[in-house]
């Protein structure tokens, strides 16, 4: 693409998608090889665990890749690709305010309605390359342990992570945007991932946190069950809507919103007592 504003865009993400990628794709590398040689030994293990502690697990068979995948990887990897997504989507638009170049860019012959569209276009290709990258991660040591004959069901795992991860970014821009805060809009979203990847972890033996499951943030990620052929397309088309539903929220707001006022919500500020 020949556009400039994309093109500074990326630029301004390139190092986290080379961090990002490399990390989780070397990372994915290492526990894929590492498969033929304890695959057996979890099997074992999880044999001897008492039926609460192999509800915490989950339901995958150890013994193949993917159930061995879906705890090793799948199980966490939303929450690891969650921080890219909160980071850069908390960026996303309120960065160039915080780092004072928003008042230069927008005097320059372009609308904010191309420095949103732009900038959302240029996020959803930085994190295809991540998850691509990280895909080649699993690919290459796959093929060399001959655990090659299901790619279909592993490309949709990891496919799946695009809605999923695009609505935490997008849901971190709002909030941003709402608070004028990169820090406090991220601060306020993972809070709600972290509780909700707790209480669904612990869903596994309690069957009021099963109930409770359409209202966990993470629940909402189907890359484990993906290998399973278990997906839920009720999660999907939600997590589908609400990336439409942010993404034109996030477009109208910056349009709309008034720069030089800040954000429309306030949290508290704390008052340090001090000695005189």
């Amino acid at each position: 693409m020949r556009d400039p504003l994309f093109r500074k865009s990326m630029q301004d993400l390139r190092g986290q998608v080379l961090g990002w990628g490399l990390g989780m794709g070397v990372m994915l590398a290492l526990t894929v090889a590492l498969f033929p040689s304890i695959s057996d030994l979890y099997g074992e293990l999880l044999s001897e665990l008492p039926d609460t502690w192999a509800g915490l697990i989950g339901d995958g068979d150890l013994s193949t890749l993917g159930g061995y995948l879906s705890v090793e990887f799948f199980s966490y990897a939303q929450i690891a690709f969650a921080v890219f997504a909160i980071l850069a989507g908390g960026a996303l638009i309120v960065g160039e305010e915080t780092n004072g170049t928003m008042d230069l860019l927008l005097s320059q012959p372009v609308t904010r309605l191309r420095v949103a569209v732009t900038k959302l276009a240029a996020f959803t290709a930085s994190l295809v390359l991540i998850v691509g990258i990280t895909g080649v991660g699993f690919l290459i040591p796959a093929v060399l342990i001959g655990e090659a004959s299901s790619l279909g069901r592993f490309a949709n795992a990891f496919l799946l992570l695009l809605p999923f991860e695009m609505m935490v970014a997008l849901a971190a821009a709002m909030l941003a945007q709402l608070f004028a805060s990169r820090l406090a809009g991220g601060m306020i979203l993972a809070g709600i991932l972290v509780a909700s990847y707790m209480l669904d972890a612990l869903s596994g033996v309690s069957q009021v946190l099963v109930d409770m499951r359409p209202i966990y943030l993470t629940s909402y990620f189907q890359g484990p069950d993906a290998l399973n052929g278990d997906v839920s397309w009720v999660y999907l088309g939600v997590s589908l809507i609400a990336v439409g539903v942010l993404a034109i929220a996030n477009v109208v707001f910056f349009i709309r919103r008034d720069i030089a006022v800040g954000g429309v919500l306030h949290l508290p500020k704390l008052r340090l007592l001090h000695r005189s």
